[in-house]
């Protein structure tokens, strides 16, 4: 009977902290990230249209407009598509007008 009760117990303790260490003590209700949303920082996308020359790539020319936002390259690249989509199937022609990205930081006023 002893060794019954002990089984019962220790299964009923091991099963609340299992579920203290994967849940939390503290409900995730308590944590508002409302706050924290509205305090970050936007980015604009803006365009700007060139016109190339032989020999420009699609790396060349994201580097020689450069933005005061820290993107990465496939974040860039990918954006430089949606502008030029038909540069995704076609290699870049000389005298070609095509739509370069530039980000712009847009800073938000997080006082309440």
């Amino acid at each position: 009977m002893r060794f019954l009760i002990f089984t019962v117990v220790f299964f009923l303790v091991a099963t609340v902290i299992k579920i203290d260490l994967t849940e939390g003590t503290v409900p995730l209700a308590a944590f508002d990230k409302k706050e924290e949303q509205a305090c970050e920082e936007q980015i604009h996308i803006k365009s700007i249209s060139v016109v190339t020359i032989e020999g420009d790539t699609v790396q060349s020319l994201l580097a020689s407009y450069p933005s005061e936002v820290e993107i990465s390259l496939p974040e860039k690249m990918a954006q430089f598509y949606k502008l030029n989509p038909h540069l995704q199937k076609q290699a870049i022609v000389p005298g070609e007008l095509i739509k370069i990205p530039i980000y712009d930081k847009i800073e938000n006023d997080c006082r309440k």
